[in-house]
């Protein structure tokens, strides 16, 4: 039995892979190869492999990755951009850095993107769509796609923790123009800080996205546009190639603890949960986070504080709520709710049986009372 448990372990993970890790970082500070060398080729050919994809280009974030496609893309001033207000801040912060307009529409009960709502807000202005795959699960990205399709709109996911997850077979990141990934500690495949990478299907996208990461250079010799500072650093990439290896099996135990915390809280009225792992035919989750919905969201997450349960109530707040950041006022009624009742469980793979046992009893017992 156990009578504290973190939102996440990373030393836990450290302590597995501690080996691999400090032989990968001896070999890459005995090298001196620390920017675009062949460790950063090395991860973008695995990780196109493993999402089915034509390129992949390493960044130095997931939010450059949005943003660096965005500029790929043509994305700027007097564009709007159909997104979703219950995400975190980058996905619009950098459509406004592009100089375009974010526009809102409602959620659905698995925190994604309603797509039934897109054709409504389609204007004449509409450049793009950014489809967010919260959690660890994809959008309904068959209805994304054929609204794209009609009115001749860019689709970029922004996939940062939807990382293998897949919606009729297809790994999120491969419907789109671009899918952009985030490497930050807490996504499901991590770096020793930030990190990230975009997906693409075209050749042509990944090349302007090699240059506008490294200063706009195409050559050494040739600078070709005036481009940023945005490069996967060789040590982050070596660590991602190390962390592979092991992802498949990580996702497995995820989706395993998602099953057992099913198993433990699906019969309580006020606790609303996640679909279980098998539940739908046309999505395969990977739980990158297990977030829970509850009317007594605020009691629960100070009842668990004091069991010494880490817990987090991520995207509280509409991001339009924020008034400095000037978006606007919006009725979207589902992400109003949804805002004030979301909880995420601790959920890693490290996670032991008696943790998760701990975690169930816990939340059992604030029901109870």
């Amino acid at each position: 039995m156990t009578d504290s448990v973190r939102f996440v372990d990373l030393p836990k993970q450290y302590q597995d892979l501690r080996e691999e890790i400090q032989q990968c970082l001896y070999r890459v500070f005995s090298s001196g190869s620390f920017i675009l060398r062949q460790d950063v080729k090395d991860f973008e050919v695995q990780m196109a492999d493993l999402l089915g994809v034509e390129a992949v280009v390493g960044v130095n974030s997931g939010t450059d990755a949005l943003f660096l496609s965005m500029r790929a893309l043509g994305i700027g001033p007097g564009d709007e951009v159909i997104t979703v207000a219950h995400t975190f801040v980058a996905t619009v912060s950098t459509i406004v850095h592009c100089g375009a307009t974010p526009i809102f529409v409602d959620i659905g009960d698995d925190f994604n993107m309603d797509a039934n709502q897109l054709e409504a807000a389609v204007t004449p202005r509409t450049k793009a769509i950014v489809p967010v795959h919260l959690n660890g699960r994809t959008c309904d990205m068959d209805t994304v796609m054929q609204v794209a399709k009609q009115h001749n709109l860019v689709v970029i996911e922004d996939a940062a923790q939807a990382l293998c997850a897949s919606f009729g077979g297809r790994q999120a990141g491969s419907f789109g123009q671009a899918g952009c990934f985030s490497l930050h500690p807490l996504k499901l495949l991590s770096v020793a800080g930030d990190g990230g990478f975009v997906s693409t299907q075209d050749e042509g996208l990944a090349e302007t996205l090699r240059m506008l990461r490294d200063h706009g250079q195409k050559t050494k010799e040739e600078l070709v546009c005036f481009g940023y500072n945005s490069r996967l650093d060789n040590i982050h990439a070596a660590l991602a190639v190390v962390k592979m290896k092991h992802l498949p099996q990580w996702i497995d135990r995820r989706r395993a603890i998602a099953d057992h915390y099913h198993e433990g809280l699906h019969d309580i009225p006020a606790l609303w949960l996640p679909p279980p792992p098998d539940g739908e035919s046309q999505y395969r989750d990977v739980f990158n986070s297990f977030v829970v919905r509850t009317e007594r969201r605020d009691e629960l997450k100070q009842y668990l504080g004091e069991a010494d349960v880490e817990v987090y109530a991520h995207c509280a707040t509409p991001l339009y709520h924020h008034e400095r950041l000037n978006l606007g006022d919006w009725d979207l009624p589902k992400t109003e709710q949804i805002s004030q009742e979301v909880l995420s469980l601790p959920m890693y793979p490290e996670l032991t049986e008696a943790e998760q046992k701990y975690v169930i009893a816990q939340v059992r017992a604030f029901f109870a009372e």
